[in-house]
């Protein structure tokens, strides 16, 4: 694999993007062509090569990350990878998601955590710009997404993303966008100093957990992740939330775990499951992709839930990690103890996790009345959807 912090790239190792029409945001083309100098951009379609890429980019994150790309491909959308190349310098990335629309010749594209640009980098915007138009060809898209990992508060990369087209939606959560309002930890210092920087209250939980007997091991198999399923589809149940389907649980442990970039970690007692976490990595970044914890019965008395995120954050340090996207708070911002998920942000922010509120959505319309229709949809429908596939969990 490439040195990961390498920021160049052989010419000689990709094939060129033959630049596409131009197409402006309301969907006419254009002639004209892309100057004869300027940015190049190819489409990556080796796994170390893109990965390599993205982190060498500040603010990476596994949204951008190769296999984030293969586990939407299994939920039905199409990846592409694309680098702007100035010489042989690497000065943006992008992976982008096309989902098609069902029954329609329009489709929706998404880029999770990006674009990976220099904002103020007029070069890497003529690079993102042919991205955009070769995209457009190929997909007939209603419009484009972005959500980069950017402070909500940064107002020179919004004014940038508006003077290329995009504009914000006020939406802080989305059914199928990566959330606003998350927590991250960094994993700074040896063990001791982690574990000095944890909550009272969770210190006090976790010698508890491990003072009556729960053990937390890693998931050795396939009959191990059907467990973890399981307990999730009856904690979804119990309190009202959704859960994916095994399928999506399946092609995220191909894509991570079985590769060694994962860990399905499980915590029983006397021989029963009561709750788990998979978490996932990319370069030095870990993300929590999926926690479980039995709160009723058995698991409330034992109060684990500290236990195996405590050993998540063990297996980050072990596997050169330096920072843990903990996921959404389950707030709003700033939380309030009036939002429903205000318990989820006071647990993860126990662990000594920062609160970071990120740039909002941005879309860049191609078909404008269809993008009212598509709004109205994603504002309206699909929660209703979501709620509706809580009471369906199986």
């Amino acid at each position: 694999m490439m040195d990961p912090m390498t920021p160049t790239l052989s010419a000689a190792d990709v094939p060129p993007l033959v630049p596409a029409p131009r197409v402006t945001a309301n969907g006419h083309h254009g002639g004209v062509a892309p100057p004869s100098r300027g940015p190049r951009v190819v489409e990556i379609v080796e796994r170390d090569q893109w990965n390599a890429l993205v982190q060498s980019r500040p603010g990476y994150d596994l949204g951008q990350g190769w296999e984030w790309g293969e586990v939407q491909r299994d939920a039905g959308f199409t990846p592409h990878r694309y680098a702007v190349l100035a010489g042989t310098e690497c000065i943006a990335a992008v992976s982008v998601t096309c989902r098609q629309l069902p029954g329609l010749p329009y489709s929706v594209l998404y880029a999770s955590r990006g674009p990976l640009l220099e904002w103020h980098d007029e070069r890497a915007w003529r690079g993102f710009e042919l991205v955009i138009q070769q995209l457009a060809d190929l997909y007939r898209p209603i419009f484009f997404r972005v959500s980069p990992a950017v402070p909500h508060d940064d107002a020179a990369v919004a004014g940038a993303l508006g003077r290329h087209g995009f504009r914000p939606i006020p939406d802080d959560w989305t059914t199928w966008n990566a959330a606003r309002v998350v927590l991250t930890l960094g994993l700074d210092g040896d063990e001791a100093a982690l574990r000095g920087r944890l909550r009272k209250g969770i210190r006090r939980d976790l010698a508890a957990a491990e003072r009556r007997g729960a053990q937390v091991r890693v998931a050795r198999d396939h009959a191990d992740l059907l467990a973890f399923h399981r307990l999730t589809v009856s904690a979804g149940r119990e309190k009202g939330y959704p859960v994916r389907p095994l399928a999506r649980l399946e092609a995220v442990w191909r894509a991570y775990v079985e590769r060694g970039d994962g860990v399905l970690l499980l915590t029983e007692h006397e021989g029963a499951l009561i709750g788990g976490v998979l978490g996932l990595r990319l370069g030095g970044r870990a993300s929590l992709y999926r926690a479980t914890i039995l709160r009723s019965g058995e698991g409330q008395r034992l109060h684990q839930g500290p236990l195996v995120y405590w050993e998540f954050m063990r297996w980050a340090k072990a596997v050169g990690c330096d920072l843990i996207d903990w996921g959404g708070s389950g707030t709003r911002f700033p939380p309030s103890e009036a939002d429903d998920g205000y318990g989820v942000y006071q647990f993860k922010s126990g662990f000594g996790a920062a609160l970071q509120y990120w740039m909002p959505y941005h879309d860049l319309v191609f078909r404008p009345g269809l993008y009212r229709l598509a709004r109205a949809a994603e504002t309206w429908v699909l929660p209703q959807a979501w709620r509706l596939r809580a009471l369906l969990n199986r």
